[in-house]
């Protein structure tokens, strides 16, 4: 089984365990939490996949650093996770399971890729203009690329809307070179 596969899989199980016990959000929320505090935390990284330490030990780590903060659900399959050597899907984990829980609720997920941050003004403005245009409630996952220059490009619905300054000047950099060179100068 692929990595996506099995990620997948996890993912489903855990979304099926959270909606039996109606804590849907509550995982979600915490899986994020656990994928930030695993990526931002080099020693916590490095002790969860150190084959010396003991799979209790890591564990008991993991208990006493999010048992409070995290829905039981989620800290099950997150410690299953790093019993089996797969904590570096927990971030995948983490994604596949919000795509889930959004697929669910009717959500649909648009991907936002600009060259700077969006402002709240902004960011309200495109969740409203995709949701009116689409007829359906819409979730940003928003990524900072400033290699775009500026502009957006926004991935929703198995659609590309590439609005970003590359873009244009590539398209502008193809219509120069493939267009006819004009006639002759005037000499008058």
């Amino acid at each position: 089984m692929k990595s996506s596969e099995l990620v997948e899989t996890y993912a489903r199980a855990l979304f099926d365990l959270a909606a039996a016990s109606d804590s849907v959000d509550a995982v979600d929320e915490g899986l994020r939490g656990v994928a930030a505090a695993v990526r931002g935390s080099i020693d916590l990284r490095e002790a969860l996949v150190d084959t010396g330490i003991p799979a209790e030990k890591k564990r008991d780590v993991l208990r006493d650093i999010f048992g409070g903060a995290v829905a039981p659900e989620a800290l099950a399959v997150i410690t299953l996770m790093v019993d089996r050597d797969l904590t570096g899907y927990i971030g995948d984990l983490a994604r596949a399971y919000a795509t889930i829980a959004e697929a669910e609720r009717g959500i649909v997920v648009a991907e936002v890729t600009t060259a700077v941050p969006l402002t709240d003004a902004l960011r309200a403005a495109l969740v409203d203009k995709l949701s009116t245009a689409l007829g359906r409630k819409v979730s940003l996952r928003e990524s900072v690329d400033e290699s775009i220059l500026g502009g957006i490009v926004i991935r929703v619905a198995g659609r590309v809307l590439d609005g970003s300054v590359t873009s244009q000047l590539r398209e502008l950099r193809h219509v120069l070179i493939t267009s006819r060179q004009g006639g002759e100068a005037y000499h008058g």
